[in-house]
C-alpha cells in the first residue's frame, strides 16, 4: 500500500511535539538534546530492528509446533512486550552508562530521578511507537494509523518510562542490592503494561484503548508527583543556603516556582537588563542543581556529591558580583 508522505510526516512530526512537552514538562533540570536526541532516533531505528528480528524467530519457531493463529498471539501478548520493553530499555541502560561516566569527570549526573527516567523512556518510546505505526499504516492503512496516532501515541512512552525510573532511581539509593533491583523492578513494570494492554486488545479490539487511558493517567499522575517532590527539594534543601547567603531570600521565595522564574526573567529582558538576565538565569539552574546534589549526598553519604555542593556554591557566589534590579539582586 503506497503511503501519504504528508500523513507520514504529520505522524513524525506529532512524535517530535510529544517528545518536546514531555522534555519540557521537567520544569527544574531539563534533559539535554545530547542525551534525548540519540534515545529517541534508537528507539525510532535500533530498537524496531532488534524486535522486527526477534518477534520473527518466536513467530516462525512457535509456528512450527502450533497453529499460526496461536503463534501470533503468543507472539504479541508475550513474546513482542519482552522483546520490545528490552530493546527500548538498552538505550536507557546505555545512556545511564554513559550520563555516569561523563559525570565521573564533570560530577554532574545527568540521569538521575524519576523525571529524568519518564523523559529518557518517553524519548525512545516515542521514537519506537512512530516506526511501528509507520509499518502499520504500510500494512494496514491509513486508518488504522491514524486511529494508532490518536489514541496510541503515549503507549510506548508510558510503559518505557517504568524502566527510565528504575534507572533514574539508582543514583538516590546506596544499596547496591537495589541499584541492581530497581530497574529490573522497572522493566518488569514495563513489560507486564505492555503485555496487559496487547492481550486486552486482542481480546476486546479498540476498546483496549481504555485500559491504555487509565495507563496514560497513572504517566501524568506520576509526573505532577514527582514534581511536587522535586518543588519541595528545592525548598528545603535551599534555605539553609538562603541563611548562609548564597541566594537572597527573593531568589529563595522564586526558585521552587517554575513561572515565578520566568516571569523574573521576562521582566529583566522587557526592562534591558540582559546582564542581570544571564546571571540571573545561571545562577538559579545551579542553585537547583545544588538542591538536588544536597539531597543526593545528604541519602547516599557520597563524599564527591558533598564536593560538588560546595563547587556549586563557589560558582553562585562567583556570579553574584553581577548585579541585578528587582528580586534575585
Amino acid at each position: 500500500m503506497d503511503l501519504s508522505i504528508e500523513l507520514a510526516g504529520v505522524g513524525v512530526l506529532q512524535a517530535v511535539v510529544y517528545l518536546l512537552f514531555i522534555r519540557a514538562v521537567d520544569l527544574y533540570e531539563r534533559e539535554s538534546f545530547f542525551y534525548v536526541i540519540p534515545v529517541f532516533v534508537w528507539g525510532f531505528t535500533v530498537a524496531v530492528i532488534i524486535s522486527l528480528l526477534f518477534e520473527s524467530v518466536v513467530e516462525y519457531t512457535l509456528s512450527a509446533v502450533a497453529t499460526a493463529k496461536v503463534a501470533r498471539l503468543v507472539t504479541a501478548v508475550v513474546g513482542a512486550p519482552v522483546i520490545e520493553e528490552c530493546a527500548k530499555g538498552l538505550a536507557l541502560l546505555l545512556v545511564f552508562v554513559v550520563s555516569y561516566l561523563v559525570a565521573r569527570h564533570r560530577g554532574a549526573i545527568e540521569f538521575s530521578g524519576v523525571m529524568d527516567g519518564i523523559v529518557y523512556g518517553s524519548a525512545v518510546g516515542f521514537g519506537f511507537s512512530i516506526a511501528e505505526d509507520l509499518f502499520y499504516y504500510a500494512h494496514f492503512g491509513p486508518q488504522a494509523f491514524i486511529v494508532r496516532r490518536i489514541f496510541g501515541g503515549f503507549a510506548h512512552a508510558a510503559f518505557t518510562s517504568l524502566t527510565g525510573v528504575g534507572f533514574g532511581l539508582i543514583p538516590w539509593v546506596r544499596s547496591s542490592f537495589l541499584k541492581v533491583l530497581l530497574p529490573i523492578l522497572g522493566l518488569a513494570g514495563a513489560i507486564l503494561l505492555h503485555a496487559t494492554f496487547n492481550f486486552t486488545a486482542t481480546l476486546l479490539g479498540p476498546l483496549a484503548y481504555a485500559f491504555l487511558l487509565a495507563v496514560v493517567i497513572l504517566y501524568v499522575l506520576l509526573i505532577i508527583v514527582w514534581l511536587a517532590v522535586e518543588r519541595r527539594v528545592i525548598r528545603n534543601e535551599l534555605r539553609d543556603e538562603m541563611y548562609d547567603g548564597t541566594i537572597s531570600p527573593e531568589e529563595y521565595a522564586m526558585m521552587p516556582t517554575y513561572f515565578r522564574r520566568k516571569a523574573h526573567y521576562a521582566k529583566l529582558v522587557l526592562s534591558g537588563h540582559l546582564r542581570a538576565w544571564h546571571r540571573s538565569r545561571k545562577a538559579h539552574a545551579l542553585a537547583v542543581d545544588l538542591a538536588f546534589t544536597k539531597r543526593l549526598a545528604r541519602r547516599t553519604r557520597s563524599p564527591w556529591q558533598q564536593d560538588r555542593a560546595n563547587k556549586l556554591r563557589r560558582r553562585i557566589w562567583g556570579l553574584q558580583d553581577v548585579s541585578s534590579p528587582g528580586a534575585g539582586a
